[in-house]
């Protein structure tokens, strides 16, 4: 109520706060509509009231109890992994696209004046579509790592240190360190700008960059071990 600045206490006030120490809500009990307030005169003076309904206790306590209201719930699972699938309950495993293909082909397949068709559009299990916006990100930072323009530079590797919203663009920087590094072996600039980038996506609090570790770092160690 009081972060709400409201100066009247309702039922939601009193879940909400019950939600936050942990404790389980009422049920049961909402807050209804806007209360209509009449107003009457007690020794001169002007008061206002709410007209409550007068209620049955009998019809109350006979009354089935209301169903428990179900919270909003979610889980997260990996869809895929550098375009790997894992195998979990979540995702369908190859039997199972099998099994569909061949459904669809047996709903599809027909035959009409001896020419028989076959139409089965295989659809892919992972799509990864990126936005325009994305994709000119994308460019642009790519292109700035790589720029003579010291300060660009540095405007590149901080956005990709501190942004957050760099989730979908990931294994596409990580393919891109993986292809400088392994076309330019000997170009130490390439390898210094290719090394900050994968220095500032590290640290970036918002990246889960676990799974894409060995595939952005293969490069260097054998380059390392290459040239040491």
């Amino acid at each position: 109520m009081r972060h709400s600045k409201r100066t009247k206490l309702s039922v939601e006030d009193i879940n909400s706060a019950l939600r936050v120490k942990n404790v389980e809500p009422l049920y049961g009990y909402t807050c209804g509509e806007t209360p209509k307030f009449k107003k009457t005169v007690v020794n001169n003076n002007d008061i206002y009231f709410d007209d409550d309904e007068e209620v049955d206790f009998d019809t109350i306590l006979n009354r089935p109890l209301p169903k428990i209201p179900l919270d909003v719930t979610f889980t997260a699972h990996w869809l895929a992994i550098e375009g790997v699938q894992p195998a979990i309950p979540q995702n369908p495993t190859p039997s199972d696209a099998k099994a569909e293909l061949l459904s669809k082909r047996n709903k599809s397949h027909s035959t009409s004046n001896g020419i028989t068709s076959d139409q089965v559009n295989v659809k892919p299990l992972v799509k990864h579509v990126l936005s325009k916006e994305l994709q000119m990100y994308f460019e642009r930072i790519t292109e700035a790592v790589l720029s003579e323009d010291e300060r660009l530079r540095s405007q590149a590797f901080e956005s990709l240190r501190l942004d957050p919203g760099l989730h979908q663009l990931l294994p596409y920087f990580v393919q891109h360190i993986h292809k400088k590094v392994t076309q330019n072996h000997k170009n130490l600039d390439v390898l210094e700008a290719m090394l900050s980038m994968s220095h500032s996506l590290l640290h970036n609090k918002h990246l889960f960059i676990e799974p894409y570790v060995s595939i952005a770092f293969d490069p260097f160690y054998s380059n390392c071990k290459r040239n040491c």
